[in-house]
């Protein structure tokens, strides 16, 4: 019994030396039941643990954003800036709250193993800690120098204005002296405000920041203006002259197209020397070279004027034929049109502006033709009418006579004359027609009672002189529905 009792003695004392001995080890190393940031830490230690969550963490992802005064904003990743991290603070942290609850480690495990259950969640399980950032100011400055955005737009007392001639406003002003970054003062302030935010979380998650240098007190600190020279001066009085020069604008319609007359048509109309270069009068206001705007009056012409220009036509018959010459179209009045244009810009009197024609067509614009014509398709012998795009006449008809060489001619013209009851004369001809309507000189549309047949192959050995032959019922109804003006389309 004696015997018994004392190695229950023993045995107690070495399981207490044992537990007192467990307990020293974790004084050293973190006990059972702890965990930190999902890493189970029982018998590591501090190192062990940081080096870990050293590794693991990705200071790539951590970000500050800088905005500059042109709206743009850049990243600036930590880890190329100078910056590291360390959970060894953190960690060290925990282990000192173990160390502070001696023997808790023993509870955790027999609470365990006598209930057979996980234990009452310890005060150090599940630990979520944050790195401690540290700053290295002498590489984020070298870095933050050659930064590539913190190196435009410079501070320099070589800046200057200028006046250049765009590709679309005119002539404009480069002023390069206004908002230009200080990069010592830029690179000051944004370590400053890096250093302060990061060792200002005090063990909070990290959170990306954006630093404005576009507003504020910060915009103040990091841009300047450099002051105007004498040399600046005298240009910005010439740009004053060149932007109230420039301040015109007239619309030309044409149809559904429109030529706008604004800053950079009417730079082109200021007078340079032989070297390229604006002539000013006393006033610094440009002179005006009125050979300009006579060419610019020349270059509507060529655009919009349609009079005998090639079109393209698509037929009745389904096919796309190009007819070139006539009468019909429209014209520009050059010399009508430079004298309102160079009054109005002398004065200054913008708006918009239908020009005057010395021919006028129906419609205005690329299709000058619309959808109200006569078309004579002259090798089906075959004439058409249509009134807004409705086919109202369609009809055989005879032309001229092609083996005499009196064809009738393929042009677009238009319905100058009208008249009933007329006598056509020729070299040895007088013939009484009881419609007429002339489209090409001494061609014209009339009926022709003499014929009892038109279309076909008629026209080749027994056709007119060149005017369009068109049953009389026929001709009576057309007569009544066309207005003068109208066009007529005539090919082969």
């Amino acid at each position: 019994m004696f015997g018994f009792l004392r190695a229950v003695c023993v045995m107690a004392v070495l399981g207490i030396g044992a537990v007192i001995a467990l307990d020293q080890y974790y004084q050293h190393v973190f006990p059972i039941f702890v965990t930190i940031n999902g890493v189970y830490c029982t018998g590591m230690t501090v190192g062990n643990v940081t080096e870990i969550l050293d590794d693991a963490y990705d200071l790539h992802n951590d970000k500050v954003m800088v905005r500059l005064i042109d709206g743009k904003t850049y990243e600036m990743p930590l880890d190329e800036y100078g910056v590291t991290v360390s959970y060894e603070p953190a960690v060290a942290e925990c282990m000192e709250q173990c160390k502070s609850r001696p023997f808790q480690w023993l509870g955790d495990w027999l609470n365990y193993w006598l209930e057979w259950k996980p234990p009452r969640i310890p005060l150090f399980r599940e630990n979520i800690v944050y790195p401690v950032y540290y700053c290295d100011t002498a590489v984020m400055t070298a870095k933050l120098e050659d930064t590539e955005w913190l190196n435009n737009n410079l501070y320099t007392t070589s800046n200057t204005v200028s006046i250049v001639r765009s590709a679309t406003e005119g002539y404009i002003l480069v002023d390069e002296t206004k908002d230009l970054l200080s990069k010592e003062d830029a690179v000051e302030l944004i370590c400053e405000e890096i250093v302060n935010h990061l060792t200002n979380m005090g063990g909070a998650p990290f959170q990306s920041i954006l630093i404005d240098l576009s507003t504020g007190p910060d915009k103040e600190i990091c841009y300047k203006n450099a002051p105007y020279t004498a040399a600046m001066k005298e240009t910005l009085a010439k740009w004053e002259g060149i932007r109230d020069f420039q301040n015109f604008h007239m619309i030309y319609q044409f149809g559904d197209c429109e030529e706008i007359v604004d800053a950079n048509v009417v730079a082109d109309w200021i007078a340079l020397d032989e070297e390229g270069e604006i002539i000013f009068d006393e006033n610094n206001i440009p002179v005006l070279d009125e050979t300009m705007i006579a060419e610019y009056v020349a270059y509507l012409s060529t655009t919009y004027n349609t009079v005998g220009i090639e079109r393209k036509f698509r037929a009745t018959r389904g096919d796309i034929v190009t007819v070139s010459g006539g009468g019909y179209g429209n014209a520009l009045d050059e010399k009508a049109e430079y004298e309102f244009l160079l009054n109005a810009f002398l004065n200054k009197e913008s708006g918009t502006r239908n020009p005057q024609y010395t021919s006028e067509a129906w419609e205005k614009g690329s299709d000058d033709i619309g959808d109200t014509y006569i078309e004579v398709d002259l090798g089906n012998q075959h004439m058409y009418y249509y009134v807004d795009g409705e086919l109202v006449i369609d009809t055989p008809v005879v032309t001229g006579n092609t083996s005499r060489r009196w064809d009738t001619p393929a042009k677009v013209c238009f319905v100058y004359f009208k008249q009933k009851n007329r006598v056509l004369r020729g070299a040895n001809y007088a013939t009484p027609v009881k419609y007429w309507m002339a489209v090409d000189g001494h061609i014209g549309i009339h009926d022709a009672t003499w014929r009892k047949d038109f279309g076909g192959e008629i026209y080749k050995t027994n056709g007119s002189h060149g005017c369009v032959n068109t049953p009389l019922e026929i001709m009576a109804e057309l007569y009544d529905m066309v207005e003068l003006g109208t066009p007529v389309i005539m090919f082969y």
